[in-house]
């Protein structure tokens, strides 16, 4: 069954762990992989940043006050 793209912000790119909805995420682009958006978890937003993935602009759907600015 295929999930509806309103009941949550998809997978994280990372981790693959299905993020549920209202759960905060973050954006970043893999510019290996040229300029798509990618969601990435909360636990997982560190990982892509080291891998050099770029965190975006994006709003995420709550912040997260422990996460440094970009």
């Amino acid at each position: 069954m295929r999930r509806r793209a309103s009941e949550g912000p998809g997978d994280c790119a990372v981790c693959g762990r299905v993020v549920l909805p209202g759960e905060p995420v973050h954006h970043f682009v893999e510019p290996s992989r040229g300029s798509r958006q990618r969601v990435v978890c909360p636990l997982c937003h560190r990982r892509a940043a080291a891998q050099g993935w770029v965190r975006t602009g994006g709003s995420r759907d709550h912040l997260d006050r422990s996460a440094p600015a970009a």
